[in-house]
């Protein structure tokens, strides 16, 4: 109950210069996210025979554990960590008496044990994943106070034998990373880019190490080393960057990959105070064109075998992680970057390329503060769906009518905001209707419940829009694993064009062939979302599916459309043979490979 002092001590490492900068938020802030994935399954390998040893494990705990449990224990017994009961029903019981002895919990997978020569005494451990990194030979390694100099690493037995040393001089390791994108969880549009969420595959190569002195950081050497590449799979997010911000950056003759490689760094530093970790629990990769994307982007990962929930807490608060990170390294008096906002102490490459003011950009360009519209058009390019559609419904084989789905949607933004057409991806989901012709109903959808409408969207035995492919489905895109370009898709737009060989709007074939056309138009839809009017927006937006689903089924009856040339005083027969069986059995999901490339669209109907 007495008045006290608290001295704050800051090290030259973004997150303690946040909050040399913010003291305030070190007490008035809620503490971190203590976050954790059940389902890894090497803590879950680990900690089962940690739990048998407290209560034998019977079928009934497998309600307390990811799914999986008896196959889990199976492998484990396989293995001799765990001893199976002869009765039924079974218990488990562990191999070892005091197996959480041998259970690291400061980090998963294989741990070597550090030991100190001419003693012989085990000082330490270290994680395999920071094995090769700290503890290669001719590391110094810092242990309680101590400087240790690392004689030998031995990857067969998991032992390190170092010595006593007390030049002054400290390394760092170099290495080549590589990141596979093997599996899409989440993604979603947040700012002026995509952010996804999915299970990696990184490996990083180990190529030499630097000595620096001590102090001034002095380049003393570099030794190469020759050790076998480390392979995980793991979780991690990634910031897709629009090939419009590398144009704006470039152009202003800045560095792309050093601003890309500096956001990196910087948003690691800061990524504790959003979860309960620290930055060597987190890696990160910058590519300014990775190949399975063909575009920049930035991928920040668990450091841990199986993720332990970091990346999946990263997914969630990109915008909120991005915003700190922006208030770091512009708040940070230096000038060309430091080691209290860019520059990484376990960076691979030597924190080579940083460029700090564009890092500043490319950021502002990711939140909005820079409007896409003032940067540079994106040049063509294709984007990568890796995920197949769900197989198509069983319903009509079982006698019911077929699902015919009649489908539109309007955006949050103009397609001049996001840089134009070619970035509709950019433009956001404001509000989305549907018809279903089994229910015959209306159904609506906006951004937050968009898994409700992909879910129907799969379900449908076909789904009929209005340009729905070059512009619905590439708005779509960035909220969704489902490969949109393989579900069963009759596009009204698309067949006029292939009969005509011009486009015709909407609005002029529903007045011209139906006596009524949409009730207002794009621009207008925009300015109800920015008002609030919800419901105007939501009425505007149904009365075009309402439009669509008329025009689809005049043509299948009749056999026509109705529209007027410019050049023509009279209104003209299109005829259209939409026989609806045809089209249902065309539409049906075509074989096709797990990897597609859909080239984005330049036309908008809006």
């Amino acid at each position: 109950g007495r008045d006290s002092m608290v001295l704050l001590v800051g090290k030259p490492d973004a997150l303690d210069q946040y909050f040399m900068k913010h003291p305030d938020e070190l007490f008035d802030r809620s503490f971190e996210a203590a976050v954790l994935d059940p389902n890894n399954r090497h803590v879950v390998r680990a900690h089962l025979p940690c739990a048998a040893s407290e209560s034998p494990l019977t079928p009934a705990d497998a309600a307390l554990w990811p799914d999986g449990f008896e196959e889990r224990l199976a492998e484990l017994e396989i293995d001799g960590a765990v001893h199976r009961s002869a009765a039924d029903p079974p218990t488990w019981f562990p191999a070892r008496r005091r197996p959480h002895l041998h259970v690291g919990i400061r980090a998963g997978g294989e741990t070597f044990t550090i030991f100190e020569r001419g003693t012989g005494q085990a000082i330490g451990t270290v994680s395999g994943m920071r094995a090769l990194k700290e503890c290669h030979e001719g590391a110094v390694y810092l242990h309680r106070g101590n400087q240790y100099l690392v004689e030998s690493l031995c990857l067969q037995t998991r032992d390190i034998i170092v010595r006593r040393f007390s030049e002054r001089y400290f390394t760092r390791a170099l290495s080549e990373k590589e990141t596979e994108i093997i599996g899409l969880r989440r993604s979603r549009p947040a700012g002026q880019f995509i952010v996804r969420e999915g299970d990696l595959k990184v490996t990083e190569r180990i190529t030499g190490y630097e000595k620096r002195a001590l102090p001034g950081q002095e380049l003393l050497g570099t030794c190469d080393l020759d050790l076998p590449p480390q392979t995980f799979e793991t979780v991690g997010f990634w910031m897709e960057i629009e090939p419009a911000i590398r144009d704006f950056i470039e152009r202003r003759n800045l560095h792309f990959m050093g601003g890309i490689h500096a956001l990196e760094h910087a948003a690691i530093g800061i990524f504790p105070l959003f979860a309960l970790c620290d930055r060597n629990d987190i890696g990160g990769i910058s590519y300014p064109c990775h190949p399975q994307l063909e575009k920049g982007a930035v991928f920040i990962y668990d450091g841990h075998p199986g993720g332990v929930g970091l990346a999946q807490r990263g997914f969630d608060v990109v915008e909120e992680l991005l915003a700190k990170t922006l208030e770091m390294v512009d708040g940070c008096r230096c000038e060309e970057g430091c080691p209290s906002c860019i520059h990484s102490p376990k960076c691979g490459n030597g924190n080579k390329p940083l460029d700090k003011r564009a890092a500043v950009t490319v950021i502002k360009g990711l939140l909005g503060r820079i409007a896409m519209s003032e940067m540079a058009p994106a040049p063509d390019g294709d984007d990568e769906m890796w995920f197949h559609a769900p197989d198509p419904p069983a319903e009509a084989a079982a006698g019911k009518p077929p699902r015919i789905v009649y489908f539109d949607l309007e955006t949050r933004k103009l397609a001049h905001e996001v840089g134009g057409w070619k970035n509709i991806h950019l433009m956001r989901v404001s509000v989305a209707v549907v018809y279903d012709s089994r229910e015959e109903n209306f159904l609506t959808f906006t951004e937050e419940n968009l898994e409700e409408l992909f879910a129907l969207l799969a379900a449908a035995d076909l789904v009929v829009g209005f340009n729905i492919k070059r512009f619905d489905f590439q708005v779509l895109r960035p909220y969704t694993t489902l490969a949109l370009d393989r579900l069963p898709v009759f596009d009204i737009l698309e067949d006029i064009h292939g009969r005509l060989g011009f486009r015709l709007g909407l609005n002029h074939l529903a007045e011209e062939t139906l006596g009524s056309g949409k009730s207002a138009d794009g621009l207008q839809a925009v300015a109800w979302f920015r008002s609030g009017e919800m419901e105007k927006l939501a009425e505007y937006c149904r009365r075009d599916v309402e439009v669509t689903r008329d025009l689809f089924l005049y043509g299948v009856r009749h056999g026509h459309l109705v529209y007027r040339r410019k050049d023509a005083d009279v209104p003209l027969r299109l005829p259209v043979d939409w026989d609806l069986e045809k089209i249902l059995s065309s539409a049906a999901r075509p074989e096709k490979p797990c990897t597609e490339t859909v080239p984005p669209s330049t036309d908008g109907r809006r």
